[in-house]
């Protein structure tokens, strides 16, 4: 793809970032808020796929990395559907581990674009700071989901307890939020220590890290500035 191509010019710039957090709201806000039916997997799929190929088309430009992630992705979706189709083939935790390596892979690109990438600190750039947060929160979600696999009742849920898979994986993301945001309504209950240490730690990152980033795009804004006036 040549660079002077509108699409190319797009997401070599923070113009890519709208997208990716587009998606992520409709995927976290939107369709959890919207009764589930089985036609809904498709949808939940479509806007996860856009979400990882938004977060890595937007940050890398080097055809090896885009292949690696690429790999990556297809491997987390394809596992998904097989075990949608065939749940005898006891896929579900290579299927939650698949979706967390995407996620993080995502996030840690995403991240890594929005703090090291040169340059003033615009609107575009702020949205991917703000899909870096809702990516740790999915991060956590995941963790979450393998968690209540390999330990089951490691979380304890007030009634009505989920009782299918996407049930359960729509409830630990409302608690990972919850718990990176620090509300705990307490609804939702880690009493395995695993459990338990995976949400501390969601708790102090979910305080550090906008005081981290916030110190950190105003430092490259005024950096920025300070290059203008020169």
């Amino acid at each position: 793809m040549r660079d002077d191509l509108p699409l190319a010019r797009l997401w070599a710039t923070d113009r890519g970032f709208p997208v990716l957090l587009g998606s992520l709201v409709m995927l976290i806000f939107v369709l959890p808020a919207i009764r589930y039916r089985p036609e809904s997997a498709l949808l939940v799929q479509i806007l996860f796929a856009l979400v990882l190929v938004s977060g890595l088309t937007a940050t890398t430009h080097g055809r090896v990395t885009r292949a690696a992630g690429i790999a990556v992705f297809a491997a987390s979706i394809a596992l998904y559907w097989i075990d949608y189709f065939v749940p005898r083939a006891g896929l579900r935790l290579a299927t939650a581990l698949g979706r967390l390596a995407a996620v993080v892979l995502v996030t840690v690109l995403v991240t890594r674009h929005v703090v090291r990438r040169e340059g003033s600190i615009t609107i575009h750039r702020i949205e991917g700071a703000v899909a870096v947060y809702l990516l740790l929160g999915l991060t956590w979600a995941g963790m979450y989901e393998i968690i209540q696999d390999v330990w089951p009742g490691a979380f304890r849920f007030s009634d009505p307890v989920p009782d299918t898979r996407i049930d359960v994986a729509t409830s630990l993301a409302y608690y990972s939020f919850v718990t990176l945001t620090t509300m705990g309504y307490g609804d939702i209950t880690p009493v395995h220590p695993v459990a338990r240490s995976a949400a501390i730690l969601e708790a102090l990152v979910g305080q550090l890290f906008p005081a981290i980033l916030i110190a950190r795009l105003v430092s490259m804004e005024l950096t920025a500035r300070g290059r203008e006036e020169r």
